[in-house]
């Protein structure tokens, strides 16, 4: 398929972002034309489809993928999980070459232990060694995912400064990775004995977020910053209408009546709005929806299903 088969074809399946898809699809084809490919960091609320979108455009555009997850950690990146990807890439490209998306999940660690100095040392360099093992990434591109439930304003485009602003953007603080890190183990440790712990602790982790995406590091490992946008009611349900929706599960224990109702489908979405992980939270919507649609004698479940056992 060419780029723009590809486009049309996922803006019908993805819901609500079609900008972020034409961002992330134009920065994956100009790769093509750069000596070292561009990186990108999709930054977006929990379930509104940064890993999806991802893997749909890598397996449409023929591209190999390896996903990481706990990449990062208080103790530095973590190169074995590192090295697995590279190693997937090479076996996908035919031990050729490391050609293609290394997708890492959750960069909040990243951002919060300091790890973008040696994230940035190995993209800069274009290479990676673990146990006398060599890797060229030459060919290799990163793309990044941050959810940013509940901190937004730290996940901005450009930070936006008022005049009484202007010191706070001059003198702005600065946290280490081993201040975050003691920071972390006391909320663990005392978080339910400390008096007002959001006053406490809440700006530090504000700060250390807005600070290390604005830096210069994060900046230099993503040159591409991919913002998606929040799903409305609509979308919701339009997501789960979609021919790839996870809803499909479903099919062989719920009456198709009962599944494509206005009903159920508004209820779903309501739910799925007002949870804190959104499409994340499906199976717990289908289960509250149906559980309460059943003991109100709808028909729900067919009569093969397990679900009302």
């Amino acid at each position: 398929m060419n780029t723009k088969e590809v486009y049309t074809e996922l803006s019908r399946l993805l819901c609500n972002q079609d900008k972020a898809l034409k961002d992330l699809i134009l920065t994956i084809v100009n790769n093509n034309k750069l000596v070292k490919p561009k990186n990108a960091l999709l930054v977006g609320p929990l379930g509104s489809g940064k890993t999806t979108m991802v893997q749909m455009v890598a397996r449409m555009m023929n591209i190999p993928m390896a996903e990481v997850s706990g990449f990062c950690t208080s103790n530095g990146l973590n190169n074995k999980v590192l090295y697995n990807a590279f190693s997937k890439l090479y076996v996908l490209n035919e031990n050729k070459e490391c050609f293609g998306i290394v997708l890492i999940h959750d960069m909040r660690e990243c951002f919060l232990y300091g790890g973008f100095s040696d994230l940035e040392s190995l993209i800069v360099s274009s290479s990676f060694t673990y146990e006398n093992h060599f890797v060229d990434l030459t060919k290799t591109m990163f793309i990044g995912e941050v959810d940013n439930n509940g901190f937004e304003d730290c996940f901005v485009p450009r930070p936006e400064y008022t005049f009484e602003q202007l010191e706070e953007a001059i003198m702005s603080l600065d946290y280490s990775g081993d201040e975050i890190k003691k920071i972390i183990e006391d909320l663990v440790l005392f978080g339910s004995e400390i008096d007002d712990v959001e006053n406490i602790y809440t700006s530090k982790y504000r700060e250390a977020l807005k600070n290390t995406f604005l830096s210069v590091e994060c900046n230099r490992v993503f040159n591409k910053k991919i913002f998606m946008d929040n799903m409305k009611l609509e979308d919701i349900k339009k997501a789960l209408s979609s021919p790839i929706s996870e809803l499909k599960v479903y099919c062989d224990d719920l009456c198709e009546e009962y599944m494509t109702s206005p009903r159920f489908m508004n209820l779903l979405a309501s739910h799925i709005k007002e949870s804190r992980i959104g499409l994340h939270d499906l199976d717990a919507a289908v289960a509250d929806v149906t559980d309460y649609d059943n003991k109100r004698k709808v028909k729900v479940y067919k009569d093969n299903s397990l679900m009302k056992l």
